[in-house]
């Protein structure tokens, strides 16, 4: 069986304490170079995969001692593709808990079957029922979390070391 042992001095102490805010440094590091990663990975995902082309990277940074990074898209066609719109998205919503606290409505001028017309990019314009959700970022983040623990040994031994 493993023994630890320390003997206990002021200049061991001392030490432990340097050697422990050392770690506490590289920890940091370590957690804002996973938060910074996993964001890029679903900026590569969304992006180069999913053609949202207008996705862009939030600074990743430490808040109370937390990391905090991300990715986001200002686009309203980008939102209404993710959650989905009208008749149609309401048969196939979205699975975020957070979609329905923010009050996310799918058919919010009850045009229900009979659709509506809207502008397209040509100038000349287009019916709808609406559209399914297609949880492309939401995919991608889940994708992600199941990646955190092979990401987080990998730069957690890249601060930290072995």
């Amino acid at each position: 069986m493993a023994k630890f042992e320390r003997r206990l001095s002021l200049v061991s102490l001392n030490e432990w304490i340097k050697n422990l805010e050392l770690r506490k440094k590289q920890y940091s590091k370590a957690a804002f170079n996973i938060a910074d990663r996993m964001a890029d990975e679903i900026l590569k995902e969304v992006v180069n995969k999913k053609g949202y082309r207008e996705t862009y990277k939030i600074s990743t940074k430490i808040e109370n001692n937390v990391a905090i990074s991300g990715i986001k898209n200002d686009e309203a066609k980008a939102m209404y593709r993710e959650y989905g719109t009208g008749i149609v998205g309401s048969k196939n919503p979205h699975i975020a808990e957070a979609l329905n606290l923010a009050g996310w409505k799918y058919d919010i001028n009850k045009h229900g079957e009979k659709g509506w017309f809207y502008p397209k990019d040509d100038g000349t314009f287009g019916w709808t029922k609406g559209q399914i959700s297609h949880k492309e970022f939401w995919n991608a983040l889940e994708d992600i979390q199941k990646r955190f623990p092979e990401i987080a040994k990998e730069e957690i031994l890249r601060e930290v070391g072995r």
